[in-house]
């Protein structure tokens, strides 16, 4: 089943906004999705309103250390459902998630963990959408081992081009050293735009469109409506269907699903 990693370790881009909406998208589209979140703060969890449970319950990070050793489909937290008979599903986080690098950094075939854990419940989805932590760490190499794609945000600023180089340095290591094909880069998407664009935001945006490879799928402008949305808990396909941003994370999900 096909994963698709969203990821940059450079925070603030859109990381987790544009993860959920695209799934929220594949599932408005009549798919069975499923996020997973990897990033220990939390914040896709945060942004889908799941409650964190009281007492000692089956998480992810305790699957991926070997703690908890249960069926995946333990770890789902269904999300909705769409009139066109799609559903979204989530993994949330918890805070045991901060502690998980030190402990794979330990453990033997550290970067496939992810890989075992999404293994017995990819095939109940039609895509898997992995918010990845801002880090390019061994969490990070997890994510990039047991995807399929790679969705990558950026801001128009000079800061997002350094990140970007340092980001497709690891892709290239990861493929060489763990994989048996290489990372599908299916392209970028400018996030948190303001409008109208500055003359600095133009000229970061004409450097991203010349990276050989790397097509620029969407450019999300910095609107209202998706801070109403995460605060609802809500994608934005259900939250604003016909609003512009919903237009591009459409076409997003149409990309990556599509395979391009």
């Amino acid at each position: 089943m096909p994963i698709t990693a969203v990821v940059n370790q450079k925070g603030g881009v859109g990381k987790t906004a544009t993860a959920v909406h695209v799934a929220g998208a594949i599932a408005a589209a009549g798919d069975r999705a499923l996020l997973v979140d990897l990033d220990p703060q939390g914040h896709l969890t945060d942004a889908l309103k799941i409650p964190t449970p009281d007492g000692p319950q089956p998480s992810l990070a305790a699957a991926l250390t070997g703690e908890w050793t249960g069926k995946a489909a333990e770890l789902v937290v269904t999300h909705s459902t769409t009139p066109a008979g799609g559903a979204l599903d989530a993994i949330p986080n918890t805070l045991e998630m901060f502690t998980v690098g030190r402990t794979l950094d330990q453990m033997r075939a550290r970067e496939h963990r992810l890989s075992r854990v999404l293994g017995g419940i990819v095939d109940a989805y039609d895509h898997v959408v992995i918010d990845c932590p801002p880090s390019l760490d061994i969490i990070t190499d997890n994510a990039l081992t047991a995807s399929d794609g790679l969705l990558i945000p950026v801001q128009a600023e000079d800061s997002s081009l350094r990140a970007l180089k340092l980001l497709l340095s690891q892709v290239a290591a990861v493929d060489a050293d763990l994989r048996e094909t290489p990372l599908l880069l299916h392209g970028l998407v400018v996030s948190l735009l303001r409008r109208p664009p500055t003359t600095l935001a133009r000229t970061v945006i004409e450097q991203i469109e010349q990276l050989e490879g790397l097509p620029v799928l969407g450019i999300v402008p910095l609107a209202v409506v998706v801070n109403e949305a995460w605060r609802l808990g809500k994608t934005m396909a259900d939250y604003a269907p016909d609003s512009e941003p919903t237009a591009v994370y459409r076409d997003l999900a149409a990309a990556i699903v599509s395979g391009t």
